[in-house]
């Protein structure tokens, strides 16, 4: 209970921020009740939207359906046509007195020509004997895209469902479909009113969906034929092969039925009376359409919304700008000088009195605690430099130079060659280690020079169990590069290739890659282990710890660095291993280096 009551103490005690005060006042105190008058007005209105969405949906389908059951009509009285104007019929007595096939033929194709070619409901009609079904009279609607394969197709697949289907028919028309190809079947009679032939009309089922499409929020539609599937959906409605019991209960009761969904779609079922028969039209409804009047009601709201914002993000700026970053700006200068970044100042100075006066008193103080430390630092670097002086004093690289020449001198005297050779290499190493010519970058035939010193001194020590090729591509010679980047290389793929029981071999290689780069490659017989390069990659990376690791790794690092500080992050040093299992280290420089002149 103790620790409780002192919980309740700091919370009263504790400061709160002005500008969350203020942000919360806003939001409760406003704009979240008017946010709540909004919605429950956005939810009535949204209602009325979807009444009045479905209204007008059921009156556009009831037009379509008009339109369909006129053109079905029409197609109907088409067919009637072929017996009320009696060409077929009068020319079918004449045939079977004269038995003439060929003028038969003609007459009776020149009629369908007449009456169907043109049609625009119509893609093919063919008309055939009873007694001999297997000569089809035919004609084709071009402009329908129907074409004699429309004709084949009939012989195929059409002609004895049609044949069969005429037997019960007598003189009335139906419907048949076949592979998703809508048919008009109708039988010719003679005067004693016995069928003798059979006309069947393909009908243009892109036509008649044209009708079903002006139905708002049109998706797709099926046709049934006395309640089984007639004509599917061209865009795989999802729709039954056969209408659900409920579903014809309830039309045959009232004719229409909506069914909504709350997915992506909704159904609309229709009813019509046609040829004696029951049609049923099944209208699938995209409800991103059907309701796309809601979006305008979206924005409506969406726009009053974003008018009552203002208030609140004007004096959430307002506190922001003249109190929060002022502010901040003095905790982050703070933070770099308690981190040691002395002098730090703050740039951008508050338009406010206060804040002003504030943070410039600041950057005065900032200013003089870094002349102080400044001070100090000066007076640390002047003691160690004299005291690096003094140990330079004692021994100097002209000291050494001279040295060597001495005992050069007095190994030629004795006429000992080999020493004198390793004197010469080893003041050629030490003129380059010096640099008294204060030189950043020198002519690759230098830097070779240098190498050639080193190897020189190796192959003294090692003898034949040495052995160095070159492969230097010698126009590139004059190329200026920095100073003593190949010899540490060379030098760490000589300890490394060395540790080797058998021959120690390194090859030098000097080229430009395709991508015009100088690429300087050390390759070893020595075998890259996987410690190796999980050192390799820790002692090359940014964030290396190198205070225990030996010269020679320093050295290779010391040249990557150098390399990307100079010529950028996509050069430096690359240590890899072969085909043959050796390491190659590679150093990649930018093409855009100078000439030695």
């Amino acid at each position: 209970m103790k620790k409780l009551f002192h919980r309740i103490k700091a919370w009263k005690n504790a400061k709160g921020s002005l500008r969350w005060g203020m942000v919360r006042m806003l939001l409760f105190g406003w704009f979240f009740p008017l946010l709540l008058m909004i919605f429950v007005l956005l939810f009535y209105v949204r209602g009325n939207i979807n009444r009045q969405a479905e209204n007008t949906m059921k009156t556009s389908a009831e037009k379509a359906v008009e339109i369909l059951k006129i053109q079905l009509a029409d197609c109907e009285t088409a067919s009637k046509n072929a017996s009320y104007m009696k060409v077929i019929s009068e020319n079918y007595e004449k045939w079977k007195k004269d038995g003439r096939d060929e003028a038969f033929n003609e007459e009776v194709t020149a009629f369908l020509r007449q009456q169907y070619k043109y049609n625009d409901n119509c893609r093919t009609a063919v008309f055939f004997l009873v007694e001999n079904p297997d000569k089809l009279y035919y004609t084709y609607n071009s402009g329908n895209n129907a074409a004699y394969r429309d004709i084949l197709f009939f012989g195929e697949y059409v002609r004895d469902r049609t044949l069969a289907l005429s037997q019960d028919l007598d003189t009335g028309t139906t419907l048949l479909s076949c592979q998703g190809r809508l048919y008009l079947v109708r039988n010719l009679v003679d005067s004693k009113f016995r069928p003798y032939g059979v006309l069947t009309l393909e009908l243009d089922s892109d036509s008649l969906r044209q009708s079903l499409e002006g139905i708002w929020g049109y998706a797709d539609a099926a046709l049934y034929w006395n309640g089984g599937l007639l004509l599917p959906g061209r865009y795989g409605a999802e729709t039954p092969e056969a209408l659900p019991d409920n579903v014809m209960e309830q039309l045959r009761r009232t004719g229409e039925i909506y069914e909504r969904h709350s997915g992506s779609h909704s159904f609309l079922y229709r009813q019509l009376k046609i040829y004696g028969n029951t049609l049923e039209c099944a209208v699938r409804l995209d409800n991103s359409v059907l309701y796309a009047e809601m979006d305008t009601v979206y924005y409506f709201f969406a726009i009053l919304l974003i008018f009552m914002i203002p208030l609140v993000v004007l004096v959430f700026l307002f506190f922001h700008r003249k109190v929060t970053m002022p502010v901040n700006e003095m905790i982050r200068a703070s933070d770099a000088v308690q981190q040691g970044h002395y002098g730090t100042q703050i740039a951008h100075m508050a338009d406010s009195e206060e804040l002003y006066h504030m943070q410039d008193s600041f950057n005065h103080m900032s200013h003089e605690l870094k002349n102080q430390f400044d001070k100090i630092y000066r007076e640390e670097i002047a003691l160690r430099d004299a005291r690096i002086m003094a140990l330079q004093s004692q021994i100097n690289p002209h000291f050494l130079n001279n040295t060597l020449e001495i005992i050069n001198w007095e190994a030629r005297m004795q006429e000992n060659d080999k020493v004198s050779r390793m004197i010469e290499a080893l003041s050629t190493m030490l003129e380059a280690t010096t640099n008294r010519k204060a030189q950043e970058l020198h002519s690759l035939a230098e830097e070779l020079a240098y190498v050639d010193a080193y190897l020189y001194v190796i192959s003294q020590r090692f003898g034949e169990k040495f052995l160095c090729t070159r492969k230097i591509d010698e126009s590139l010679l004059g190329v200026m590069v920095p100073r003593l980047i190949i010899q540490p290389i060379v030098e760490n793929a000589v300890e490394h290739g060395m540790d080797t029981e058998r021959q120690g071999r390194v090859e030098i290689r000097l080229y430009r890659n395709a991508d015009g780069y100088l690429c300087i490659e050390v390759e070893d017989n020595g075998h890259l282990t996987p410690e190796e390069q999980e050192k390799i990659a820790r002692l090359l990376s940014d964030e290396a710890s190198v205070e225990r690791e030996k010269r020679v790794s320093l050295g290779i690092r010391n040249v990557d660095q150098r390399l990307k500080i100079i010529y950028g992050p996509s050069c430096g040093l690359f240590i890899t291993g072969s085909e043959q299992s050796h390491t190659v280290s590679t150093l990649l420089l930018k093409p855009d280096v100078g000439t030695a002149q």
